[in-house]
């Protein structure tokens, strides 16, 4: 009997609830905050602050973008002396002053002091304050000890250059959209926390395509999450750059030119668009020189002329273009034009065996 009360006792301590106080449900759910536009754009400057003109935002993430040995790190540094240094431009732009700090990731600290030397840095204005070691194998420990190094740095930090972001973020799968949208939006917390311009380096894939903003290796969420996307291309000795924004103007494929070896820097040049258009003009006016030339040679050893479709068969060059420079040379005086019952002869005026 005494055994039947006690796995009684079992049975009804078992049913009874549990009377152990549970934590009361979140009765009050997040809200988003909601701005009214109108006065905010009262509170917003009527021009937008830019870090280096018409480029870079003030506070915003920037990706630089180009196949290793390319010149980005080479670029970047003169980006980061350009904020250093009063009146400086950068790219033929001019640019705020104040601090900058700069993550050097990878390749010789020695050799990324000489660039800065080479290209004046004096460190008597602003100041270039350096990271040049491994970071921790977390994206989450390396972004927490880039925040504590800013907190660190006397004001105005304006410019943090990670020099590669890879290997800051170490994301297990760059080619995650959704691990990259993360990673970016981190970075841009950073930049609007701390009202400075965060920069990335990143290498471009080995095999290019016919949009330059695919070079990225990785996700496409490189090119979407970033305010400006700056890429670098070479060709040969030529170094090309491309500019994409999201606010302001970009800026189509243009040479950069000017390179100064004492200096290590470069400034922007003619657009390849220009450039192009001037080498088709030139091939195209060696063209006709070349046939005006080939036309004198073969009327000047004939002194009776030529048909039209002789100087067709002694003169290189589509139909069209050796008649037409003969029509000029015709109206020019240089080519007498004669009828010779149906056909047509051509005999010289004013040439010379030097045509």
């Amino acid at each position: 009997m005494a055994e039947e009360e006690q796995q009684a006792e079992v049975t009804q301590a078992t049913n009874e609830p549990d009377k152990t106080e549970q934590p009361k449900p979140d009765s009050k759910p997040k809200r988003f905050k909601i701005i009214n536009v109108l006065e905010s754009m009262n509170k917003a400057p009527l021009k937008i602050p830019f870090l280096v003109d018409e480029l870079l935002l003030e506070v915003a993430v920037s990706m630089l973008c180009a196949k290793p040995k390319t010149g980005k790190s080479t670029l970047a540094a003169q980006l980061a002396v350009a904020v250093a240094e009063p009146d400086r431009r950068f790219l033929g732009k001019a640019t705020l002053q104040g601090d900058v700090l700069y993550l050097l990731l990878e390749g010789p600290q020695g050799a990324f002091e000489e660039h800065l030397r080479k290209m004046g840095y004096t460190g008597k204005h602003g100041t270039i304050h350096l990271v040049a070691e491994r970071m921790p194998p977390k994206k989450e420990m390396g972004l927490k000890m880039l925040v504590e190094a800013i907190k660190d740095l006397p004001l105005p930090l304006r410019l943090v250059i990670v020099d590669p972001g890879a290997k800051l973020l170490r994301l297990l799968d760059s080619y995650a959209p959704e691990e990259v949208t993360t990673a970016i939006e981190e970075l841009e917390t950073i930049a609007k926390t701390h009202r400075l311009h965060l920069m990335f380096l990143t290498h471009g894939k080995k095999r290019g395509t016919d949009d330059p903003g695919d070079a990225a290796m990785g996700a496409t969420a490189f090119r979407g999450g970033t305010d400006t996307n700056i890429f670098l291309l070479k060709n040969g000795t030529q170094r090309t750059i491309i500019v994409e924004q999201r606010w302001g103007v970009g800026l189509e494929a243009t040479e950069l030119s000017g390179w100064n070896e004492e200096t290590q820097t470069v400034n922007l040049g003619e657009s390849v668009e220009t450039v192009n258009a001037r080498k088709k003009e030139g091939a195209q006016r060696n063209t006709l020189k070349r046939i005006e030339k080939e036309i004198g040679e073969a009327l000047v050893f004939e002194p009776t002329g030529l048909s039209q479709g002789e100087l067709l068969e002694l003169v290189t060059g589509k139909t069209e273009t050796v008649l037409h420079v003969l029509n000029n040379m015709v109206a020019g005086g240089i080519v007498k034009q004669e009828s010779d019952g149906k056909a047509i002869r051509y005999s010289c005026v004013g040439l010379s065996v030097e045509v």
